[in-house]
């Protein structure tokens, strides 16, 4: 059958490697390509279409993306003669295009075209018509589709769907049996867990090939770019709002001590008279029951023996109540174990009341040093709004007549006219009061505003449009000079377009809209500087939206793009506002850390799949939020002030003003690695595990030390005593052989990087053993390497599979993060002559834990590279109190921070 689809154009370096590839990744029925935003992932899908030669099904997750796929389709591969590409799935061609939404509309037997295109931007009907799945209707249109002869289908970002999608995709795979799929994503969710991992590759089969933004940034394809900071102080209206939160949140907590029945009950409980009888019950949620210990310690109650032996503690060494043990009290009374405290039924509804009315119960869950209310609070703060204003300043004032900012947000707000919140038309109210000197529009699915003074430029392009008639064009209520423009149902993506072509031209430069509609397969290739106030974290979505500004620009070859990312602070010290609520109150300093840096934590989710140069020495392109921060502020993370914050502010717009800096920092890292054939972009974890003094370096010396007093001085007392040399040569061989394996594996483990690297040897091999890694180890390379400054230790295992290096992280971060409710657990033991005993534990990773047959193996292997240890079976009740035992001195031995995901050029 000859060729239907002809590329008219030339292909990348890149592309072509793929290309050139194809037969061999077609071999196993599922083609799976990563491709960063900007390098024609759009284009590579449809030539490989074209070579498959075979009628098609693409599926998209928006009516924009379609749409472009469709476009794409006739502008590079077609010269508009052949009528071969159908938006219709009731209607296919040889190559049709449809959205996951009009997949599952379709299946619900929704048969207007019409309103399958509402189905598609309404959640609710989506959720409403989803109830309506419908196995005969959808036969109906798998029927359709066999009988069109499709038999390729094409996934395009198959990565984010929501629940109610996958029904309808699964259901089609299942029922039409493709001979291929085609999958393609620029962000694989590589931070979801393994189960939802497994359903993902499933569908799209394993990654085949990785385009990555630092190789395109190399060939010219995205252009240099950066990511910044941008702190938002709290209004003093939403300061005083979260202080009368947290007010009311904890005087209710520490009003319990005063409650004599709540106490007496606790006291009385049979966790409490007999705690051997309820062994395994306390033993299963230990958190809750020392919960009740910690309270009635803070309530001025003793606390029997015989309850702190199971722990292993004295009454003194009990956790102090506070908003971490309070919560965990508080869920367990009120939902999870209330039906063991029903002597005092009425009293926990009573107190179920009030923690309502303090805020500490919302929606069924307790909430102290983690309420929703505040962290919303933090996440849609207006004082983002001084943020946009002091960014935009910046920008205007360095670009000039050349800006083209793009600011995203998560919604409209229509109705706010007052700046009262953060949104769409708020943030359009605070620009247009503050800057004469910029052309600001609104693009967004239900509002479209224009400057007035740029009315005649639309009209030409409505003119040469034949739009006419598509659109009113009238004064906008709310301020004469701007235009309000509401397009037809059936012109609304041409008008996006056209307000696109206004903006790419500068005749608008700066454009504010929802992530909704511009986040996603939205192009203006001319954005130089783009603004997220939205408050997603995933690191699929933000990528997304990160992706519209790191585009070439034909007309600006110099283009370079800056990314503002935007978190609240909350500067109000929780410690002491407890203590002035609460005097005796004993809450620890860093308690409410994750409250107070609740949204700087979110983009730190963010930061990870953001790969780009470090703003201060070592330069290197990696991932992370560290590569942005200064050192100034990671050195005063335990002690954060708002000048602190401020400082990052000043040292963000120094950095961001210099554009020419941030080109010549991406030539400098990847002259390098590219320059080196042995370096390239890789992945793996990043801890600043450390190790106290007696862990191998120290240990192997108090080992060495003893043996060699041990032998030495009975070596000099024989050679005294017979007056020969030949009592020291034997002694002294024995000595040798007693240390030639703790030698040999003290210089492998002496040091944290080289202790990581044997722990990760271990995984790989038990990893390699379940069948889970099939590439050759003889070609994996393992690297571990130290860097002084950071005091961090970066690990990773090169010449793997995405897949399989995915699987190689996840299981060395859970090794090395703190210990939770492992299956199994790992026990590391030091002994010297019983006289000095270390300990230290570790989670069995999940996916190794799953069967005993593997557990073993790993301690099979880790007794070969480094030394001791046993595995305990934590489901039982020796194993639980070993697992209490962990958790309590897990860090004692190791101070374990969480690991991080990196990527890094090496």
């Amino acid at each position: 059958m000859a060729k239907v689809l002809n590329f008219k154009g030339q292909w990348r370096s890149y592309q072509e490697r793929i290309l050139n590839n194809l037969n061999f990744h077609l071999l196993d029925k599922k083609l799976h390509v990563v491709a960063a935003p900007g390098a024609g992932k759009t284009t590579l899908g449809i030539e490989i279409i074209s070579r498959l030669n075979k009628p098609t099904l693409i599926l998209a997750p928006t009516i924009t993306i379609k749409n472009q796929w469709k476009q794409r389709i006739l502008d590079a591969f077609l010269n508009g003669e052949q009528d071969v590409v159908s938006t219709d799935i009731r209607n296919p061609k040889f190559i049709t295009v449809t959205t996951y939404q009009a997949l599952l509309a379709a299946f619900c037997g929704v048969e207007d075209n019409e309103k399958e295109n509402a189905f598609e931007e309404d959640d609710e009907i989506e959720r409403t018509v989803c109830k309506r799945f419908s196995s005969t209707k959808a036969d109906k249109i798998i029927t359709i589709l066999n009988n069109s002869g499709i038999k390729i289908l094409c996934f395009d970002e198959a990565h984010h769907l929501r629940k109610e999608w996958w029904k309808a995709l699964d259901y089609l795979v299942s029922n039409l049996e493709p001979e291929q799929t085609v999958a393609l994503t620029a962000t694989p969710p590589y931070d979801v867990d393994i189960k939802e991992w497994e359903r993902y590759e499933e569908l799209c089969g394993q990654i085949d090939e990785i385009i990555s933004i630092p190789e395109l940034v190399k060939n010219g394809d995205l252009c240099p770019h950066q990511d910044f900071i941008h702190f938002s102080r709290l209004r003093i209206q939403e300061t005083e709002q979260v202080k009368k939160t947290y007010t009311r949140m904890m005087k209710f907590l520490y009003s319990l001590k005063d409650n004599k029945i709540l106490i007496n009950s606790l006291e009385n409980s049979r966790y409490m008279l007999f705690p051997d009888e309820n062994l395994e019950t306390i033993l299963s949620e230990p958190e809750f029951y020392v919960s009740i210990a910690s309270f009635l310690k803070h309530a001025g109650r003793k606390i029997p023996q015989k309850f702190l032996k199971i722990f292993d503690a004295k009454e003194k060494e009990l956790p102090e109540f506070n908003t971490k043990y309070g919560k965990y009290l508080l869920t367990g009374l009120f939902f999870k174990h209330s039906e063991d405290f029903a002597d005092i039924s009425e009293e926990l509804e009573l107190l179920k009341a009030q923690a309502k009315n303090a805020g500490v119960i919302q929606q069924k869950s307790v909430y102290l040093e983690d309420s929703p209310k505040i962290k919303k609070m933090l996440a849609n703060s207006i004082g983002k709004l001084d943020s946009i204003v002091d960014i935009v300043k910046l920008e205007s004032n360095t670009l000039k007549e050349n800006l083209r900012m793009v600011i995203l947000t998560d919604y409209i707000k229509y109705d706010v006219t007052d700046c009262s919140s953060l949104g769409v038309i708020p943030i359009w109210q605070t620009l247009k009061d503050n800057f004469s000197n910029i052309s600001l529009g609104v693009l967004t699915g239900s509002i479209i505003l224009i400057p007035q003074n740029i009315k005649s430029d639309l009209d030409n392009l409505l003119k040469e449009k034949g739009l006419e008639n598509g659109v009113s064009v009238t004064e906008f209520e709310r301020d004469g000079r701007y235009l309000k423009i509401t397009p037809k149902e059936s012109c609304k993506s041409h008008i996006v377009n056209l307000i696109t072509h206004l903006f790419n031209n500068g005749k608008i430069t700066v454009l504010t809209g929802t992530q909704a509609l511009l986040g996603e397969g939205w192009d203006a290739p001319s954005i130089n500087s783009l603004i997220l106030s939205s408050t997603v974290s995933s690191f699929m979505l933000s990528n997304q939206m990160r992706g519209r500004a790191i585009r070439i620009d034909k007309n600006n070859p110099n283009k370079v793009a800056n990314i503002w990312h935007l978190a609240s602070i909350k500067i109000l010290n929780t410690f002491e506002l407890i203590k002035s609520i609460i005097p005796q109150s004993t809450i620890g300093d860093g308690e409410a850390d994750d409250n107070e840096l609740y949204d700087f934590g979110k983009l730190c989710g963010r930061f990870e799949g953001y790969e780009a140069p470090s703003l201060e020495k070592p330069y290197v392109i990696e991932s992370g939020i560290e590569r942005v921060l200064p050192a100034s502020f990671k050195s005063k993370q335990e002690n954060l002030t708002e000048e602190t914050f401020l400082a990052v502010n000043r040292f963000m717009k120094t950095k961001a003003i210099d554009r020419n800096n941030t080109k010549l920092l991406w030539e400098k890292c990847l002259a390098e690695p590219y320059n080196s054939p042995s370096k390239n972009l890789t992945t793996g974890v990043e801890t600043s595990l450390k190790m106290k003094s007696f862990m191998y370096c120290g240990g192997y010396f108090y080992m060495l030390t003893i043996w060699a007093t041990v032998f030495g001085s009975f070596a000099y007392y024989l050679t005294v005593l017979t007056r020969n040399l030949i009592p020291l040569f034997w002694l002294t061989m024995v000595f040798v052989l007693i240390m030639f394996v703790p030698t040999v594996k003290f210089l492998k483990c002496g040091t944290v990087e080289g202790i990581i690297r044997q722990i990760g040897i271990c995984i790989l091999e038990t990893l390699a053993a379940q069948g889970l890694i099939k590439t050759s180890l003889k070609n994996v390379k393992i690297k571990s390497d130290f860097n002084k400054e950071l005091q961090t230790t970066y690990f990773t295992a090169e010449n793997l599979s995405p897949e399989e290096n995915n699987l190689v992280i996840k299981a060395l971060r859970e090794f090395l993060d703190p210990i939770e409710n492992p299956r199994y657990i790992f026990i590391r033991k030091n002994l010297l002559f019983d006289m000095f005993a270390q300990t230290d534990y570790q989670a069995i990773p999940t996916v190794i834990a799953q069967n005993k047959k593997y557990t073993d193996i790993f301690k099979e292997l880790w007794k070969k590279y480094i030394g001791d240890c046993d595995i305990v079976y934590t489901r039982s009740i020796e194993g639980r109190q070993i697992l209490i035992k962990a958790r309590k001195s897990a860090f004692s031995n190791l101070v374990r921070p969480k690991s991080k995901r990196i990527s890094k050029w090496m």
